[in-house]
């Protein structure tokens, strides 16, 4: 008599359970992967739009001091490092869909301003003072690219 009985039928019963794992598993990826190059794109035609958008409105006059581009989801968040009592300028343009808001704080230094995510170039002066914030935030709903720019008003250093 032969012994194997039991392992052959566990062998027969674990193979093809794995073999429809592996099956399975190998189609999940595609969708995934197509779905994230095409957000791909999509962040990549906005940032341009919004970029092209703040571009077009910068100062010819100022320094730039920070910028950058960031989703919606993501918003902006930054602490520049201001001299004390100088005048600057943040420049903002969401580019996507739904609004966002900038907040400058304190509240004495800047302000808050509706930011709509149509391409339209929103500006705000502001007062260096300590410990300066400036937020970008995303509206529920919401959704793009933020470009941001902050340049120091007038000539000089």
């Amino acid at each position: 008599m032969r012994r194997h009985g039991p392992v052959w039928l566990l062998g027969g019963a674990v193979i093809p359970a794995l073999l429809l794992t592996a099956c399975s598993a190998k189609g999940d990826p595609a969708p995934a992967a197509t779905h994230h190059s095409g957000g791909a794109q999509a962040d990549k035609k906005l940032t341009a739009q919004a970029q092209s958008a703040l571009d077009a409105a910068s100062d010819d006059g100022g320094s730039m001091v920070e910028s950058g581009v960031e989703r919606v989801s993501d918003g902006v968040h930054t602490r520049p490092g201001l001299t004390h009592g100088a005048a600057y300028k943040v420049t903002v343009v969401c580019a996507g869909k739904g609004a966002a808001e900038l907040v400058v704080a304190p509240t004495g230094a800047g302000g808050k301003k509706a930011v709509p995510c149509d391409g339209s170039v929103v500006f705000e002066r502001l007062t260096a003072e300590s410990a300066l914030k400036v937020d970008v935030q995303g509206k529920p709903g919401a959704a793009g690219m933020i470009a941001w720019r902050i340049n120091k008003v007038g000539s000089g250093p």
